[in-house]
């Protein structure tokens, strides 16, 4: 029976020094990542300088581009973002969030602002979505007919996971 004792004062000893040894790592590593964490998120291809990876981005990287077309994908991609529109400046993006909040506010609804709110929101994307399409089309007529053929499985694939 006297022998319990200290096994039992050691176990306590043993899980509350453990306890306030892993307080201080943790925090540690979430305040301070290591070289290591930021290889490793580099290395899965998901960021890149703080931004995550395209889809495109992605589904090139699998096709074993030649340097050549590398070269001729990075014009096409400088080609369209050259052409994209700005975006609009913090005035007019804080004067469509206030018309939005004054037609949710308003004592009476009007539909056919709302209306115009959409369409013109759509008519924005539908253009981004074109561009994108002829970026994508331009860049598909690069490839050899085998990078088409995985391009084209990979572009089928994504669109089941969806």
């Amino acid at each position: 029976m006297k022998t319990r004792l200290p096994i039992k004062v050691g176990l306590v000893v043993l899980i509350a020094s453990s306890a306030l040894l892993t307080g201080p790592l943790y925090a540690q590593s979430v305040v301070e990542p290591t070289a290591d964490t930021q290889v490793e998120r580099q290395s899965e291809g998901k960021y890149q300088h703080g931004h995550q990876r395209s889809g495109m981005h992605k589904m090139l990287r699998k096709l074993d581009l030649t340097d050549a077309q590398k070269t001729d994908v990075k014009a096409i991609v400088e080609k369209y973002k050259a052409q994209r529109p700005d975006k609009p400046s913090a005035d007019v993006r804080a004067a469509q969030k206030a018309e939005m909040v004054s037609l949710i506010t308003s004592a009476n609804f009007d539909e056919a602002k709302a209306h115009e709110i959409i369409t013109a929101k759509q008519e924005r994307k539908a253009a981004q979505m074109l561009q994108h399409f002829k970026m994508q089309n331009e860049i598909y007529q690069l490839l050899t007919p085998e990078q088409q053929a995985k391009f084209t499985q990979r572009l089928e694939k994504k669109g089941k996971k969806r």
